[in-house]
């Protein structure tokens, strides 16, 4: 079985609490492709969907403080409320999984995206139970190299300590802005699972690391 769990309270998702998925790709050879127009759209409107998105959760679960941590469902339908619709999730499988996506069935393929919808559902429900009132500081955005992506630069402020630097990498296709990855304090999201990922798949297949992801989220009534 793979060894990284989203479930594990040292990991930076549980440290800043309800922080929405974030990136930092430039260092990496992976691509994800973002064909279409985007004339009638700028990085900016990236930044307002980031900043949207955080606000619009953050309420919600202020509105239903002191339920979320008894109620899991209630936290994963806030995740799928506010944050799915604005994910890249085939994009997001197709980074983690690698050379595993372009060798996979499309029934493979599937199965897959099903498994690891479910596994980020729960991990950011886990991350939406321990928010206590963050306050997320937007940074300058910045020129990038490559057209119709965006990086949305914030910081988390912690007391007594530095604050948490979580980077937002977006890309934009038809004139929508998607997210596809996270990067919190230095950990990419993408990174972590595929090396994970590729372990398990190394060692029993594609068939079998769906099957632990989907016992997993099976125990955790995903």
């Amino acid at each position: 079985m793979f060894s990284f769990s989203p479930d594990n309270s040292s990991h930076p998702l549980r440290i800043i609490g309800g922080a929405l998925l974030c990136v930092w790709m430039s260092a990496l050879t992976l691509t994800v492709h973002a064909a279409g127009s985007c004339e009638d759209t700028t990085r900016d409107a990236a930044l307002a969907l980031v900043r949207d998105t955080t606000d619009d959760l953050f309420a919600a679960v202020k509105a239903n403080n002191g339920v979320l941590s008894e109620d899991p469902a209630l936290a994963r339908q806030l995740v799928e409320e506010f944050i799915t619709p604005h994910v890249d999730l085939k994009g997001f499988s197709k980074l983690v999984l690698g050379k595993h996506w372009r060798r996979a069935t499309a029934e493979q393929k599937d199965q897959f995206l099903t498994q690891f919808h479910a596994l980020v559902l729960r991990t950011y429900a886990t991350a939406v139970t321990s928010y206590t009132g963050i306050q997320v500081e937007y940074l300058p955005m910045r020129a990038e190299s490559r057209e119709n992506f965006a990086t949305v630069r914030t910081l988390i402020p912690r007391p007594g300590g530095e604050g948490v630097k979580v980077n937002y990498r977006l890309h934009c296709r038809n004139n929508v802005w998607k997210l596809f990855d996270v990067n919190i304090a230095g950990v990419s999201m993408v990174t972590t699972y595929r090396s994970a990922f590729s372990a398990e798949v190394k060692k029993s297949g594609l068939d079998g690391l769906i099957k632990v992801l989907k016992q997993k989220n099976r125990e955790v009534g995903a």
